[in-house]
């Protein structure tokens, strides 16, 4: 039954990306790139060692976000200034090369997403393929194929939702315009409903 309640809620954060390819919403903040405090708090807490440099959360110009590769560390789907899902964590990896982007998951490891006050485990198997152009900060997003899907469960290792990768896609996919920061560590997507927050790898 709560799997069904939690589908159900994902199908709410569907509709919501479908408007994911209006214009995308005014450009963030420095403060909106994830740093060392915004990441999972399960992390263990920075140590002298690890804590970064001011050259880390320095902002670097847009051109240079969109290469290598990046974990996907957290996504919040907003909408009408309102939060309707997050996840977070889960083995989901978003790769640049040229002009183009490959979203992959591995299947092995769940983001954890909490939707309309359920929370469930979004396990990606899958791969989607895309271009991108760049105009200063802004990236307008084109997927062309997607490959393999995923599944939705409430955790408590029952039957779960299974999902095309275009269904994944919506939710954490890249489509129309969106916003780049980053530091040369971290980086924010803000699409018109979704935020992606990631790491580079």
């Amino acid at each position: 039954m709560r799997a069904r309640v939690v589908a159900a809620a994902l199908g709410t954060v569907l509709a919501l990306a479908g408007c994911s390819g209006g214009p995308a919403p005014a450009a963030p903040s420095a403060s909106s790139v994830p740093s060392a405090e915004s990441a999972p708090s399960s992390t263990v807490a920075p140590t002298a060692a690890t804590t970064p440099s001011p050259s880390a959360l320095a902002t670097l110009p847009a051109a240079q976000c969109l290469t290598g590769r990046y974990a996907l560390v957290r996504f919040v789907a907003v909408g009408q200034g309102s939060t309707y899902g997050t996840g977070q964590g889960g083995d989901v990896t978003l790769t640049f090369e040229g002009d183009g982007y490959t979203l992959a998951g591995a299947g092995r490891e769940p983001v954890v997403v909490t939707l309309a006050g359920q929370t469930g485990n979004l396990t990606v198997d899958g791969e989607s393929q895309g271009g991108y152009a760049l105009d200063d900060a802004v990236a307008t997003f084109t997927p062309t194929s997607a490959t393999g899907g995923g599944s939705l469960d409430d955790g408590t290792g029952g039957d779960g939702t299974r999902l095309t990768m275009k269904q994944v896609d919506g939710v954490i996919g890249l489509s129309g315009q969106g916003q780049v920061a980053c530091t040369d560590r971290f980086l924010t997507i803000t699409l018109a409903s979704i935020r992606l927050e990631l790491a580079r790898t």
